[in-house]
């Protein structure tokens, strides 16, 4: 199993590889990003990818992104966290739908090791905002939370 920084770089990995979700977004492998690594021009150009598919395939989303929320204590332990995006525009929320699911089926239950002998044992899925609507950019997105309690190798019992 790979080490990884932070649990967002675990489900970025973990969705890029994933085929269930690969082939429900536009550019594959290379639409799942990182927080930052998505702009308007990368969307636009999603977009007009779609527009020149065969119309079996044009039931894809744009992009699935990944964002870092960090570990923050709660009660005796902390909690690593994450959120997944998945963004469309011009196609409803079936597409949206569609991708979550996969995401979901992905990262759930998953175990991850994360670097300084921390991890958790298996991913949960902390909810969903349902569908939402950035209408400066014309978008449609979803907002999916992961997250889990962290737990340390048998010589430590903080992450630091």
């Amino acid at each position: 199993m790979a080490e990884h920084a932070d649990l967002s770089s675990f489900a970025l990995a973990t969705l890029r590889a994933a085929a269930g979700v690969t082939a429900l977004v536009v550019d594959g492998a290379s639409g799942v990003v990182e927080s930052g690594d998505l702009d308007a021009q990368t969307l636009e150009a999603a977009q007009l990818t779609r527009r020149g598919l065969a119309v079996a395939k044009r039931g894809k989303a744009l992009a699935v992104l990944v964002q870092d929320l960090g570990e923050q204590p709660q009660g005796e332990t902390r909690q690593a966290a994450c959120s997944v995006f998945v963004y469309d525009r011009g196609a409803g929320y079936a597409n949206i739908r569609t991708v979550r699911e996969a995401v979901i089926t992905a990262l759930l239950h998953e175990p991850v090791r994360l670097v300084r002998g921390a991890g958790i044992v298996a991913l949960s899925y902390s909810g969903r905002s349902g569908h939402l609507r950035f209408d400066d950019f014309d978008l449609d997105y979803e907002q999916i939370d992961f997250g889990g309690p962290l737990v340390f190798a048998a010589n430590q019992d903080t992450y630091s």
